[in-house]
């Protein structure tokens, strides 16, 4: 895969992230978080929920980068290795 294409892959996730995020704030921390009892039985996962997911996000964000970058860094390093054969 060319560099070109893992960038366009790398902003295709980047702008699908933060359109999840989005819908996280306005979906859930907006609207649901506030209905939610805080004695419930799911109080519980809801404050995890609220922890966890915007953590994946960046996580998901950043190893889409990187995967980017180290891919990048590698088709260079193959092409150096064959112009030096040559």
């Amino acid at each position: 895969m060319s560099t070109w294409q893992r960038i366009g892959v790398g902003l295709k996730f980047t702008l699908a992230l933060a359109l999840a995020a989005i819908l996280y704030q306005r979906v859930f921390v907006a609207t649901l978080l506030p209905q939610v009892a805080t004695d419930g039985p799911f109080s519980t996962p809801v404050v995890w929920l609220e922890r966890v997911v915007p953590v994946a996000i960046v996580i998901i964000l950043l190893a889409t980068w990187v995967w980017v970058i180290a891919g990048a860094v590698q088709d260079e390093r193959t092409v150096d290795r064959r112009v030096r054969r040559r």
